[in-house]
Formats: C-alpha cells, sequence, structure tokens
C-alpha cells in the first residue's frame, strides 16, 4: 500500500530509516512523551492490571474511572470548565460540532482548514455553510455581512496552529468579527496543546481570548505523545455533547493504559514548566537563523517550520545532504498545503540538545552555498 516511508524509533530523538539510523526532525510528538518513561511505566502497569480495552461505550459499560480523571486532568491544564475525552483527535471536531450545529445557523469555514474539520462540515446544509480565504478576517467579514441575516448565529471553523508551517490563526480579529452576532469559534488545536500560549493552553490563550468566544478541540496524540481526542469548553457543552454526539455516544474509548499514559504526560509538563517555554525559545532561534538563511519561515512560536528552496531539484539535494549528514527531516511533495517544488516539515522537541540543533542549521546552510 502507498502510504509514507517505514520509519521506527530507536530512542526519543532517533529513528531507523532503510537500516540506518538518523536523528530525527519530524513527526508531532513535541517532547517525546510517547516514550518518556514515566509514560510508558503508567501504561504498562495499567495494562498489566486492568487490561487493554474498555470494550465498550462510556455510556453503557466503557466509563473506566481513569477517563473521568484524566478528563479534570485536561480542564485543569487547559483551564476549562470540563472536557470531553473522544476515541480519536480526529473525531474531536465531528463530536463537537454535533454538540454545537443546533445552536448555530451559519457556518464558515477557512479554506485550508484540516480535514478532520471540513469532512464534518460536509454533513451541514450546503447552503448554510461558506468557505472564506485561508487567514483572512477581512474576508471572513464580508462573507458574514453578506450572508447572515438578522437573529442567525455565525459559527467560526478553524485550525488554532496551521499544521503545515507552524502559523497562528488570526483568532483574535475572528473574535471581534463574530461576538456582537452571538457567534463561537472552533478551533482545531491540535498543535497548539502543549506547545503554544504562556502555559502552552494552546492558541485560544496565546491569542488572550476569554472563554465565551471559543470551543476547543484537539489531541492527546501529538504535545502528550498518547492517543485520543478532546472537547474542551464549559458545563454545559459536555452535557450537549452527551446529549447530541453519536460520534461520541457509540464509540468505544480510548484504551485504559493510554489514558494513564496521558494523566502522567499532562503531569509531567505542568511539573515541568520549562520543557513548554524552552521549546518556544528554541523555535524562536532556529526562525531567526532559518531566516538569515534567506527562507521564509514567519514568527509563530510553535515548533513547526516550513522550509523549502521552491525549486524540486535543490529540495532534493538537502534531502541528501540531510541524510548524509545523519539527520532525517520530512520532504512533503504532496499533502495539502505543499508549495511548489515541495517543502520540508521541520519540527523540533524540547529534547533536542543544542548540539542536535546545530548540526541541523549547519546541514542546511550547506544547501544554501
Amino acid at each position: 500500500m502507498p502510504v509514507g516511508p517505514e520509519l521506527r524509533f530507536l530512542d526519543r530523538t532517533h529513528v531507523m530509516f532503510q537500516g540506518k539510523r538518523y536523528l530525527f526532525f519530524g513527526g508531532t510528538d513535541y517532547h517525546r512523551l510517547a516514550s518518556h518513561p514515566e509514560v510508558l511505566a503508567a501504561c504498562r502497569q495499567e495494562a498489566e492490571s486492568g487490561g487493554l480495552s474498555c470494550a465498550g461505550s462510556r455510556i453503557t459499560t466503557g466509563n473506566n474511572p481513569l477517563y473521568e480523571r484524566l478528563e479534570e486532568k485536561l480542564s485543569n491544564f487547559l483551564g476549562v470548565e470540563e472536557v470531553a475525552l473522544c476515541s480519536g483527535g480526529y473525531l474531536s471536531n465531528t463530536v463537537a460540532l454535533e454538540a454545537l450545529a443546533d445552536d448555530y445557523q451559519r457556518f464558515f469555514i477557512d479554506s485550508d482548514a484540516h480535514v478532520s474539520l471540513r469532512g464534518p462540515a460536509r454533513c451541514l446544509a450546503p447552503e448554510r455553510v461558506s468557505t472564506f480565504r485561508h487567514a483572512e478576517p477581512g474576508d471572513l467579514s464580508r462573507q458574514i455581512q453578506n450572508s447572515l441575516h438578522s437573529g442567525e448565529r455565525p459559527l467560526v471553523l478553524t485550525d488554532g496552529v496551521v499544521s503545515h508551517n507552524g502559523a497562528l490563526s488570526p483568532l483574535g480579529e475572528y473574535w471581534e468579527i463574530v461576538r456582537s452576532r452571538g457567534g463561537l469559534l472552533l478551533i482545531d488545536d491540535a498543535h497548539g496543546i502543549g506547545t503554544v500560549g504562556p502555559s502552552g493552553k494552546g492558541s485560544p490563550e496565546a491569542a488572550r481570548l476569554p472563554p465565551v468566544a471559543f470551543v476547543q478541540t484537539g489531541t492527546l496524540s501529538k504535545a502528550l505523545g498518547t492517543f485520543g481526542g478532546l472537547v474542551a469548553g464549559s458545563t454545559a457543552l459536555a452535557a450537549r455533547i452527551i446529549d447530541r454526539s453519536q460520534a461520541f455516544v457509540g464509540a468505544t474509548a480510548i484504551p485504559p493504559p493510554i489514558a494513564a499514559a496521558a494523566i502522567r504526560s499532562i503531569e509531567i509538563l505542568q511539573e515541568n514548566p520549562g520543557m513548554i517555554s524552552g521549546l518556544q525559545t528554541r523555535t524562536a532561534q532556529v526562525r531567526e537563523r532559518l531566516t538569515a538563511m534567506g527562507f521564509v519561515t514567519g514568527s509563530s512560536p510553535a515548533p513547526i517550520i516550513s522550509i523549502t528552496h521552491r525549486d524540486t531539484a535543490r529540495n532534493e539535494r538537502l534531502r541528501l545532504i540531510l541524510l548524509e549528514h545523519g539527520l532525517y527531516m520530512p520532504l512533503i511533495r504532496d499533502y495539502p498545503g505543499s508549495p511548489p517544488g515541495g517543502h520540508f516539515r521541520l519540527t523540533l522537541s524540547s529534547v533536542h540538545t543544542d548540539q542536535d540543533v546545530t548540526c541541523l542549521l549547519e546541514a542546511i546552510a550547506q544547501s544554501c552555498d
């Protein structure tokens, strides 16, 4: 089956690719918690004592006590009233939209929104859905003025952090556009939770949004290094999820060992806030160095950086240089959002050393000669 290259993780920063060991600057395990020994121990202990699966919906026989503990940990970490745990990060937007759709009459979706937002939006009546140009508040404002009737409420669907280059969406401007019309932002913050904002609460924190402005969805599979999805908001929203979301009610919950691992992941981040602030500092430094080389990187604190020579041959040369230096950074050619000639989706982690980053930057600089 034609999927991505075979990669096997060897430790927290290295992978095996085509029989060789490489320092890895890809993926989305931004704090390498997926291989943290304490996270693994929590997972192992629960698996040995309680097995691998709850084997049922949380509405019937599958409501393991770990799930409520995890939801409490997540709500505390994100600073919200309540969190609903979902079976997968991809499903979190479906769950949220099923809970919210009846309360809003018009839906406005960013043209580059992740497929997990666009997918459930297709289930809405087409005449109620409008697409606005990516990250352009002016276009959103025009579309709302032209299509929203008196008494109708708008719901804006957008990523908090753009997955292919780490850019932050202009959430504050979106909120100013919809707040007087009873609107709300549904923010897919898969890449923002645990990496963005002063305390890692994500893109709404970075944008200083009030709680009434947004519902935040996300995943445990990126900065938290485990698996599962979440919908974060008010207690009333959590009640509507149980009442209205078939994707929540009908699904088997995540494996309890994964829930135990996620609880420990959150605790580690809370106990070590320097992991988040340090990663943001490192990201800013790397963006600055890459900008000096001539790359356009933006200024986002998210640890996703897109670089490209905008030329297929030069990008291929950089790929080979990286491999020669024992570095693996994925060259992405045929994926939504990829520029002409493809691009490298560089991701940093809080576990990479200064020496690791120096080796990477020196190899990239060699491709600019």
